[in-house]
């Protein structure tokens, strides 16, 4: 059950860096993509692929085909060449819309459609070709996966129009979805995974026998992982609008280890389907998400 207690300061406040995905998307998943790149001069990252980007100096362990003996005969110092990607590599992208992603000071969905744009952002960046599919229990959106700016501009607008609402059970229309993904690639799921029964499991299958390689952003809020509240609290569930009565002091110790066993349950199953299980703090930078695709994005 996901559930927010009715007693709260009605202050609503959010990461400043995902302020931005309020009001533009586009401009948020530049800057997040530009600012974390800049840093990434001289990152294993960027040395796998055709296109020329920029030099660095060379460092012990690095391919010697990379160096540049033109600027080395000018310089007198070993410079090796960094190059961006150009693999056209197809990456789908599933952000949950059920109404458990609704949650949280550093609020899960923005959270999640920040990132799905920040994602989006890079692959076009590097040649790549990102879908998006919104799914939740009664309504699936998405655009197929396509590399070209217009795309991405279509991207944008279909994330900024996106709202989390209904049950987090996945309906047929989205299992047939998932068997449109006949040629292997990437897929990104970003969701906090509050789906019923084994529907979970049933999600990691399909895109383990569509031979996908998959990364999985687990999204928890810190009011969820940290569980301060004090005193007697009333709970609602999100998705059913149920109220449960509860001494927070007096049920912690049971919600944490209940938390516990749903993360590494969920980690098993990842580790079943060969799935990378990436948990993310709400009010953790983004760039640790990207950080996370561009290492999954060199294994496939």
């Amino acid at each position: 059950m996901a559930a927010r207690p009715l007693i709260m300061s009605s202050l609503f406040t959010l990461n400043p860096d995902l302020l931005g995905a309020l009001d533009d998307i586009p401009l948020l998943a530049r800057n997040v993509v530009e600012g974390f790149l800049s840093g990434l001069h001289q990152s294993p990252f960027l040395g796998y692929s055709t296109e020329f980007a920029s030099y660095r100096e060379y460092m012990q362990g690095d391919d010697l085909r990379h160096v540049d003996w033109k600027v080395w005969g000018r310089t007198d110092k070993l410079h090796v060449k960094q190059f961006e990607s150009e693999t056209n590599l197809r990456c789908h992208l599933l952000l949950d819309t059920s109404a458990s992603m609704d949650f949280g000071q550093c609020n899960k969905f923005q959270y999640g459609r920040a990132l799905a744009a920040a994602l989006a952002y890079l692959m076009v960046r590097q040649h790549d070709a990102p879908g998006l599919t919104l799914f939740g229990a009664e309504t699936v959106q998405g655009l197929p996966a396509h590399s070209s700016r217009r795309h991405l501009d279509d991207l944008f607008q279909l994330l900024a129009g996106a709202a989390p609402q209904g049950r987090p059970a996945p309906g047929p229309d989205f299992w047939n979805l998932l068997e449109t993904f006949d040629r292997r690639g990437l897929t990104v799921v970003i969701s906090d995974l509050l789906m019923p029964g084994e529907a979970v499991s049933e999600l990691f299958r399909q895109l383990h026998y569509h031979r996908q390689e998959t990364i999985v952003f687990h999204l928890l809020a810190p009011e969820e992982l940290d569980f301060r509240y004090d005193g007697e609290c009333v709970f609602e569930d999100v998705e059913t609008r149920e109220e449960i009565p509860v001494h927070a002091g007096s049920f912690r110790a049971e919600y944490l280890r209940r938390l516990a066993a749903f993360r590494l349950g969920l980690k098993a199953e990842c580790e079943k389907y060969e799935i990378d299980y990436q948990p993310l703090r709400t009010d953790a930078p983004v760039t640790e998400a990207l950080i996370a695709y561009l290492q999954g994005r060199i294994s496939v």
